[in-house]
């Protein structure tokens, strides 16, 4: 039996692919709703995921936390895929955004031909590279996720809302479900970056010829200059987005879909018929 919950939007049109999409630390498969929402408008059927921790998938045991938790998220999406892709004609497109762009690349990487693309928003990668959390960053982050819990969904919306003005209000409540249900043990412990370095990945992904599209924008965000010498240097595209935070797909959401849109047109050309129109 599946440890993971997933959201499926299916396409009303005939079906361009599928695009497994999954979400960053403390968020769910809810809080992607309206982005798989619109590419399901545009002919892909979308599985949003709960990683192990997040909305209704199992939670975190002591003994898996042992292990390298970015590893087990790995390993669990990667155990559920063949079910979850049954049918498909196409290769799927993985999806990420934050720890969850992490893990969407490693599993890219691990499927390696069998995927069609990868499309990453801003990626959790550290530089120097590392699969590990800074302690302070980690109990810091644990004990926000925890007052969070302790207050009221309306004041959790109206603390975001303050904090990220840009944020579309049709946002805020997915988001805000998300903390409520997410498992503090994980975020506590921190290590959501799996263990192969993220050059590595991307290096295998140019190798069998995956194309590789990363979104980051330019205000607290992950990936910064020096990633993206090292990024583009690994023949992936990098797309920056001026005045867009960590969250690029709530900041500019008609430009992130754009941005994706266009990359996914020339990846996955639309088919008519069975054929490449």
């Amino acid at each position: 039996m599946s440890v993971l919950h997933r959201l499926e939007f299916n396409p009303a049109a005939p079906c361009r692919g599928t695009i497994v999409a999954i979400p960053g630390l403390a968020e769910s498969a809810a809080t992607l709703a309206i982005t798989a929402q619109h590419w399901a408008g545009n002919g892909f059927r979308v599985l949003a995921i709960d990683p192990r921790g997040h909305g209704q998938s199992s939670r975190w045991t002591a003994d898996l936390l042992k292990r390298h938790p970015g590893d087990v998220i790995v390993e669990d999406i990667l155990a559920d895929l063949n079910e979850w892709l049954s049918g498909a004609d196409q290769p799927p497109v993985l999806f990420g955004h934050s720890a969850g762009g992490s893990a969407a690349a490693a599993v890219a990487a691990r499927l390696g031909s069998r995927v069609s693309a990868v499309v990453l928003e801003d990626p959790f990668w550290r530089l120097p590279v590392t699969p590990f959390q800074d302690r302070d960053v980690a109990v810091n982050a644990a004990a926000t996720l925890r007052r969070w819990q302790a207050v009221s969904d309306a004041e959790r919306q109206a603390e975001i809302a303050e904090l990220f003005p840009r944020w579309p209000q049709d946002e805020l409540a997915a988001w805000s479900k998300a903390k409520a249900d997410m498992d503090v043990a994980l975020v506590a412990q921190g290590d959501v970056i799996p263990t192969r370095a993220w050059p590595t990945l991307l290096g295998e992904l140019a190798g069998t010829g995956v194309p590789v599209k990363i979104i980051t924008g330019t205000i607290r965000i992950g990936i910064t200059a020096s990633h993206r010498a090292i990024i583009r240097s690994l023949g992936a595209e990098v797309a920056v987005v001026p005045g867009a935070t960590h969250f690029i797909r709530r900041d500019d959401r008609q430009l992130f879909h754009a941005l994706v849109d266009s990359f996914l047109d020339a990846a996955l050309p639309q088919t008519i018929g069975g054929t490449k129109g």
